[in-house]
């Protein structure tokens, strides 16, 4: 049965060192793939501003050309040409700039001298347009070359571009139409913006017009900044009236990582809403990602294994020595002693829970301030793992402790009382606390000391102890209450332990230190085994008797043990 519930306590730290590695891992691996996200969305947001920036640039060329048309005059065909050369030379993104004036139906012939109104036909043939209200001609346009057949078009016959026309009308604001497939730049996506002209009245008179790649500028802002864009998936989408048009895209030649997309909404751009939708290549990820996770796994499983192995081989060594044991009060004192391993095992089971429950506490704070705070410096994060380490370190030296004071006495020596005692009440110490049990210790400057085997008194002390608060949990006293002290008289030295339980029974007393007398459920073995040890063992005495002490002018009754020594 010993053997059992000790091996229980072994599997019980295994369990536990192997859940708290995996979780320390889990919860820093969380951390740095919340961190490569937050640097991801980053990126992206910079990129994003940065086409942003670069599409206001390509707009302001509009109003510049717009200049030409101030104070109600209209520029030649030469002076339009030689400006709008000027822009396109410093812009690669605009495919051609033109100029739409407002035509009514009777001014049609003065602006048809050199060439015609037109539409284009269903078999994609360029024909006159038929007469109508006004007509929204494209007067000039620059480069000629290879935009010949848009001279004379009327925007007003297409029905996308006539849409964003009569918004501008509307609006008197400038427009952008929806992507549009561009004829001269085959697989090309582009737009056009139309920037209002007005007169004297504050009316629409005309349109400067541009035509604007959206690859030259997404390739002008992103890709040539730096070679992260090549590792990121990049998609534009038109959302304006939540239409979700996909406008472009832009493919990583590498696998891409399908656990984390971000998407990010550029400012309304002329009325037009566009979204920005990001997805990082899986060897984007993996350059970010770093080996903490592998190595607070490897250390924590390593630090359970070695702690796991000493308890194991302390047990295999004691259980061998039981067999070799054929003296009968040999046996009982190695009964009793496994009988208190088993209970100081389970003290430092407790004993873990509050270390565990300041990783936990370290870990749920960390994950709180990212939730709400974002990324830790990383010296504030630095000092979460220093402080899970030592709390790590703190629970290896429990068990170090727990291996000492269980090492079998080969010598005697001179140790100290103290010292002894504040062995006994650690490993209490979670069921003191549980209590609320309170221990008065005396505070003398001169310390006392016991000639003797140290690790045998420690377990007198625990068991006199261990009935203490058993005492007090069977008859649920409230504000129990422990005194220790020690006093020298007579060339002896005396040790008292006494509570506030209310005493031994009057008619068990005289019998508590024989051998199998009980009057709880256990082997009866701890007192007489108390016994045992003081008289046979260190030549000392031990006795208990019932009485009445005051703490503090607080009247107290219970058992007092004393224990003497020769000086």
């Amino acid at each position: 049965m010993i053997g059992n519930k000790y091996k229980l306590h072994v599997s019980s730290i295994i369990i536990i060192g192997l859940f708290l590695s995996i979780s320390v891992s889990y919860i820093i691996n969380n951390i740095e793939e919340k961190n490569i996200q937050s640097r991801f969305q980053n990126i992206v947001d910079n990129k994003t501003k940065s086409f942003y920036r670069e599409i206001l640039l390509n707009l302001e060329t509009l109003y510049s050309l717009s200049i030409l048309y101030n104070n109600g005059q209209t520029p030649t065909k030469e002076q339009f040409s030689k400006e709008a050369k000027k822009i396109i030379q410093r812009h690669d993104a605009i495919h051609a700039l033109e100029w739409i004036p407002i035509v009514p139906n009777e001014k049609r012939k003065l602006f048809e001298k050199d060439f015609f109104f037109t539409k284009e036909s269903k078999n994609n043939n360029m024909k006159k347009v038929e007469s109508k209200d006004r007509y929204f001609p494209v007067y000039y346009v620059e480069p000629f070359l290879n935009n010949e057949k848009a001279l004379g078009f009327d925007l007003s016959s297409d029905k996308n571009r006539f849409e964003t026309i009569k918004k501008a009308l509307k609006t008197k604001s400038p427009q952008v139409t929806q992507a549009i497939e561009l004829v001269q730049k085959k697989n090309k996506k582009g737009f056009l913006t139309f920037l209002p002209i007005f007169d004297e009245n504050e009316d629409i008179k005309s349109f400067v017009l541009g035509v604007f790649v959206i690859e030259d500028i997404f390739k002008k802002s992103i890709l040539e900044e730096d070679e992260t864009s090549n590792e990121i998936n990049f998609k534009i989408f038109d959302t304006t009236n939540k239409i979700n048009e996909e406008i472009y895209s832009h493919n990583s030649l590498n696998k891409i990582y399908k656990h984390l997309k971000y998407k990010k909404n550029l400012p309304v751009i002329w009325s037009r809403q566009w979204t920005f939708e990001a997805i990082p290549s899986l060897r984007y990820i993996n350059e970010r990602r770093s080996f903490v996770t592998e190595l607070s796994l490897f250390i924590g499983i390593l630090l359970t294994i070695i702690v796991s192995y000493r308890i194991n081989k302390f047990y295999n060594l004691k259980y061998e020595s039981i067999q070799e044991l054929k003296n009968k009060d040999e046996i009982l004192y190695i009964q009793s002693r496994y009988a208190t391993i088993g209970e100081t095992l389970s003290n430092i089971e407790h004993q873990w829970r509050s270390p565990l429950s300041k990783v936990s506490s370290n870990i749920i704070s960390l994950q709180s301030e990212i939730e709400f705070k974002g990324m830790p410096s990383q010296e504030k994060l630095q000092n979460s793992l220093n402080n899970m380490q030592n709390t790590l370190v703190y629970m290896s030296n429990l068990v170090d402790e727990f291996k000492n004071f269980h090492i079998q006495d080969k010598i005697k020596t001179n140790f100290l009382f103290d010292d002894t005692l504040d062995i006994a009440l650690k490993l209490l110490e979670h069921d003191f606390t549980k209590l609320d049990l309170r221990v008065k210790r005396d505070n003398k400057k001169e310390q006392i000391r016991i000639y003797g085997y140290q690790n045998e008194f420690s377990q007198v002390l625990i068991n006199i102890l261990s009935n203490c608060r058993d005492a007090f949990i069977e008859r649920r006293v409230n504000k129990p209450l422990v005194e220790i002290f020690t006093y020298e008289k007579d060339n002896k030295k005396f040790i008292t332990i006494r509570d506030n339980a209310g005493g031994i029974d009057e008619k068990h007393i005289e019998n508590i230190f024989e051998q199998f007398f009980t009057t709880k459920q256990s082997s009866g073995i701890g007192l007489h085994l108390c016994k045992m040890i003081i008289t046979e063992h260190m030549n000392g005495k031990i006795s208990v008797k019932n009485g009445t002490f005051y703490i503090n002018k607080e009247k107290c009754t219970g058992a007092t043990f004393t224990i003497e020594f020769p000086i």
